[in-house]
């Protein structure tokens, strides 16, 4: 994602916008070229949405980072028509998302780059390390040269170095163990799509339950977790955290989803206004930041009461495995009025 940034022509004190769910990292790394992550609030399916990264847009706006939640496809035609307008390069952050597909395109090949993380918990895993794409010219040999000290695979001279660079090389041999996991990559997106797909017929059994209403534009759906709804109201005014741990409780493997609490209330961002912090207190940056005010409504209306999720790995057994699942959210439907006892 640093990469990413620099090859966008991101510089300090320019305003990145990026998503209010996801891990932090999606916003520290923005910090971490010098520049201000300004966060846009979510849509229905937990990923940045179109209207607020439109909204969030200033003179000083350099990029925006898309999120794909839980390796659910943000929806990248009305978001690359916000890019279209305002000349916004669009970096997509695809660490969740190995594999996933709009109309038919690979997740990361639709903006401007595309960011997948490696480390060892992603569906493919090296311990650590990144993959870029892009299918600009020009960003790829700022890429190329960023990574490696100023150099790109194509110029002969390879003593020639930018004003900043880094070292972000992948060692050789974490290369050759993700080269041996991408040959399993499609039969175990195969397996996975089958068992959530089994699992959200079941889901549609059971009141206040939902699975997302798969848009036909999402071609291909490949998880790092899958994200599904809670819905209070359903369960007789039975909070969602007292569901799961209800569920939790009979075996359920389900937590939180949405990658858990908005970015901004993390205390990096609430304490950031504290002291001399660059590059928010910059002296070329005269803008007041303060996350402690920060406010993305349907992003923390989705954390506290609706988002749902279960991780890739459960995906990979059998129906029985997704049955077992379905007993349990049925169990605790079927005894409300004692959890309604502990709300």
């Amino acid at each position: 994602m640093i990469c990413a940034l620099k090859a966008v022509g991101v510089e300090p004190g320019d305003e990145v916008l990026v998503p209010s769910l996801s891990f932090f990292a999606s916003a520290t790394c923005v910090l971490c070229v010098n520049a201000i992550p300004v966060f846009v609030d979510a849509d229905p399916f937990f990923n940045p949405s179109a209207e607020s990264i439109e909204a969030a847009i200033t003179d000083r706006t350099r990029a925006a980072i898309i999120v794909h939640n839980g390796g659910y496809p943000a929806d990248m035609d009305a978001i690359m028509e916000v890019s279209g307008r305002h000349d916004l390069p669009i970096i997509e952050d695809c660490a969740h998302a190995h594999g996933s597909e709009w109309k038919g395109t690979r997740v990361g090949a639709i903006g401007h780059a595309g960011a997948f993380s490696l480390m060892a918990g992603k569906t493919v895993a090296g311990g650590e390390g990144g993959i870029i794409l892009t299918n600009h010219l020009e960003c790829r040999q700022q890429l190329y040269a960023y990574m490696d000290m100023g150099r790109w695979t194509e110029r002969e001279d390879k003593s020639v170095r930018l004003d900043m660079a880094a070292n972000f090389r992948m060692s050789e041999m974490t290369a050759a163990l993700l080269l041996v996991q991408l040959s399993r990559l499609d039969e175990q997106v195969e397996t996975r799509e089958r068992n959530f797909t089994y699992l959200a017929e079941g889901l549609r059994e059971i009141d206040g339950v939902d699975a997302f209403e798969r848009d036909p534009r999402v071609t291909r759906w490949s998880i790092y977790f899958w994200n599904f709804k809670y819905h209070q109201e359903a369960f007789d005014g039975v909070p969602r955290d007292i569901f799961l741990k209800a569920v939790q409780a009979e075996g359920a493997p389900i937590g939180v989803g949405g990658h858990g609490r908005p970015i901004y209330w993390n205390p990096l961002f609430q304490s950031m206004t504290d002291g001399n912090t660059w590059p928010i207190k910059c002296p070329g940056y005269d803008e007041p930041i303060d996350y402690t005010k920060t406010c993305c409504p349907n992003a923390e209306h989705i954390h506290r009461e609706v988002a749902l999720s279960i991780g890739h790995t459960h995906f990979l057994g059998d129906r029985e495995d997704m049955d077992l699942i379905l007993d349990a959210i049925r169990k605790v439907r079927a005894n409300i009025g004692e959890l309604k006892q502990l709300s």
